[in-house]
């Protein structure tokens, strides 16, 4: 899915991205994203979980809120994309679609400047592209916080996009914006990312957040996963197996080695990679993957662009094996699928035909699904441990 990964175009990184965003709206396709996140979340003063919902596998949401209300006027709650893979912040403002019933922002909750008490003007214009759509409006600053069960993590001054258009691809979403978690370097105008801004605050104990998502087959589920600010998540992932550097502080970019299904040694090209929580499935090179699907013995479906092979074969499945800073790591088949239905699932990967730009391959949900990433600010450096998650829903 992508992935909503804002500056690639400024990048230069145009035809991955449109790779990405179709390959979301593909997914998106086959069933409908549901609002089913709609309990209200806080952080302790050290560290504590936002939980996200997962769409089938598919997709994974979390709750933001955004000004501070007067008087009268409700809390103002968003459905967002929590997303590794791009920096910025939007919302819909309630300029969006004021005067077109049929705009995408219809059906979206809408932020109301005049409804916080917090909001700081910025004016600036932003527009974000995306292989499929855009977004667009002005900057504007205000309280953003992330809410857990009786405690919150409120980040001051926060810049957002307040979006007067968005594209007609999202309006069949449940979802109401997006949250970037990449690097300032990532971000369009330099508009510091949420997490960015809450180490520098002071708000957190380390400048590190970890990504737990779980598997649930074609369930959907309103606890799908965590995402921990401010260290580690013991409770859900094992110990970090190695610590790996960043080549690049804008996704969360790194080397992978070599690749392959009977043996990791079948493609030893070596790749810049990204991981990214945006994205639904695994992308690379368009011959690999070929390659890799074909020892799976998927067959590929051109209409919806994916591979698919009987959900009644998975168990049987050999496991991906990825080679990163000089160690193997395995996925397992369960975390190599996903169910549009009870009979044919999809197996996540898909081909990027790129130009030379940028990195090669986008270790998506299925990557961290398998593994948790803890995702190190300060140092510049992306931890894996194992996911704890039992393997119970074939």
């Amino acid at each position: 899915m992508k992935h909503y990964c804002s500056v690639l175009f400024l990048l230069g990184v145009i035809l991955i991205s449109s790779v990405i965003e179709a390959k979301f709206q593909t997914r998106v396709q086959r069933g409908q994203l549901l609002k089913h996140a709609t309990q209200k979340y806080g952080l302790r003063s050290f560290f504590q979980h936002q939980h996200v919902a997962d769409f089938r596998d598919y997709a994974y949401f979390g709750n933001i809120t955004l000004g501070t209300p007067i008087a009268s006027a409700p809390e103002q709650t968003f459905l967002v994309v929590l997303d590794t893979g791009s920096s910025n912040v939007w919302v819909p403002d309630n300029t969006c679609g004021l005067h077109d019933r049929r705009s995408a922002c219809s059906r979206k909750n809408k932020y109301f400047a005049t409804n916080s008490s917090s909001y700081e003007k910025d004016g600036r214009p932003f527009s974000i592209s995306y292989g499929t759509g855009s977004a667009s409006g002005v900057f504007g600053k205000d309280t953003l916080c992330v809410r857990f069960s009786d405690t919150t993590l409120c980040i001051k001054s926060q810049i957002f996009g307040q979006a007067s258009t968005i594209a007609p691809f999202f309006a069949n979403q449940e979802i109401d914006g997006i949250l970037g978690l990449g690097f300032t370097d990532l971000a369009v105008n330099d508009a510091p990312p949420p997490f960015v801004n809450a180490v520098n605050q002071g708000l957190v104990d380390q400048p590190i957040f970890t990504v737990y998502l779980e598997h649930h087959g074609m369930k959907r589920a309103s606890s799908g996963g965590y995402f921990t600010y401010g260290g580690e998540d013991p409770d859900h992932c094992g110990e970090i197996i190695t610590w790996i550097p960043l080549t690049r502080a804008s996704y969360w970019q790194f080397r992978m080695q070599a690749v392959g299904v009977d043996s990791v040694h079948e493609n030893t090209a070596g790749w810049e990679v990204i991981s990214d929580t945006g994205t639904s499935f695994i992308g690379g090179p368009g011959k690999v993957i070929d390659k890799i699907a074909k020892k799976y013995g998927a067959e590929y479906d051109e209409f919806n662009e994916s591979y698919y092979i009987p959900c009644s074969t998975v168990k049987s499945l050999p496991s991906l094996k990825l080679q990163i800073n000089d160690l193997q790591f395995e996925i397992d088949p369960i975390n190599l699928v996903a169910y549009p239905d009870s009979k044919e699932c999809d197996l996540t990967l898909f081909a990027i035909y790129g130009g030379g730009f940028g990195p090669s391959w986008i270790l998506g949900d299925p990557f961290i699904r398998q593994f948790c990433n803890i995702h190190d600010i300060e140092n510049k450096r992306l931890g894996l441990a194992h996911s704890k998650q039992q393997d119970d829903i074939l």
